[in-house]
């Protein structure tokens, strides 16, 4: 007679926290995040919903880790030190950028997550002390960095919101006697992600050498 659990290993005890919030990625990428919930979560681990529960009170918290377990890849690749601050900052931008991109929904489970772990610290503090040391006052230095990170987040978002068919379905919905400015070079563009997010960086690198200048 069948358990339904041929095939799985039995486990030797509860799951650590890293290792629910690694499958809960795994099922979002596998699914999307709306997919994700606690029971499904608990059962792709072989275990019962109150296990989830013990080491996570909620969803929000689950989310939480699972953003801050992205952070911690961005981290890892950023290397501090040899270029000048907006060189350091560019760079990890398109970390940041790529590890988004990485995971399914990566820039929906990051944004709004102010769980305050470690890596989401000691990137805040990384960037900090970067234009600590350019000469940049600290509201300055942490108003630069919230609108770095949220512009990567949102370019993020809008190509990871692409289906795939958006120029069909705007060049077909254009009607150039209506909107003379639109044509098909406008309509490529827009949808060229990693061309418009190096612009767009380009100009936020160009804004903060102008406006935050350092203090004397």
């Amino acid at each position: 007679m069948s358990t339904g659990t041929e095939g799985k290993k039995a486990r030797k005890g509860p799951p650590r926290p890293d290792e629910v919030a690694r499958a809960a990625l795994a099922l979002v990428d596998a699914g999307g995040l709306d997919s994700l919930t606690m029971r499904r979560l608990a059962t792709s681990l072989g275990v019962q919903l109150p296990t989830i529960y013990r080491l996570f009170d909620g969803k929000q918290a689950l989310l939480d880790e699972m953003s801050e377990m992205i952070l911690t890849e961005v981290l890892d690749h950023v290397r501090p030190g040899g270029a000048d601050w907006a060189d350091r900052i560019a760079g990890f931008a398109r970390v940041l950028r790529e590890k988004l991109l990485a995971q399914r929904d990566g820039a929906r489970i990051v944004g709004g997550n102010y769980a305050a772990k470690q890596p989401t610290l000691a990137l805040a503090d990384m960037w900090l002390t970067v234009m600590a040391e350019a000469g940049f006052a600290e509201k300055t230095a942490m108003w630069s960095g919230t609108t770095v990170f949220c512009y990567v987040l949102g370019e993020v978002l809008e190509q990871q919101g692409a289906a795939g068919d958006e120029y069909e379905t705007l060049s077909a919905a254009m009607d150039v006697g209506r909107y003379p400015g639109l044509t098909t070079g406008s309509l490529e563009g827009f949808l060229d992600f990693d061309a418009r997010f190096e612009f767009g960086l380009r100009v936020l690198l160009a804004g903060l050498k102008a406006e935050c200048r350092p203090m004397a």
